[in-house]
């Protein structure tokens, strides 16, 4: 229905809240960081896109320092599921196409 609040947790912990006619509305890549079992993949994949927090848990350290290429490799790495790749922050990154569908497993 039209005017209905879209509501998404984001990394940090925050929750972005837009209307669904509100086209500039993307989800952006977050992690259940409490969930996160320490295990290295998202990081030694990436360790200025993915970094540890000082429980030793994972978060999205920098969006901007990857590729959502790297973001759905990462997801599909992480053996507690807990990456969720959201929308790429980039339009024109190669290959986008088949990304967005392989992230469609994690959002």
């Amino acid at each position: 229905p039209a005017g209905r609040a879209v509501v998404a947790e984001v990394s940090g912990g925050g929750v972005a809240v837009a209307d669904d006619e509100d086209e500039s509305f993307a989800m952006e890549a977050w992690i259940e960081t409490a969930r996160c079992t320490s295990c290295n993949e998202c990081t030694n994949l990436n360790g200025r896109l993915f970094a540890y927090d000082d429980n030793k848990q994972a978060y999205i350290a920098d969006v901007h320092a990857g590729t959502f290429a790297q973001i759905v490799q990462a997801a599909e790495r992480c053996p507690a599921g807990i990456i969720h790749p959201g929308e790429p922050v980039n339009p024109n990154e190669k290959d986008l196409d088949k990304w967005v569908k392989r992230a469609a497993a994690f959002n």
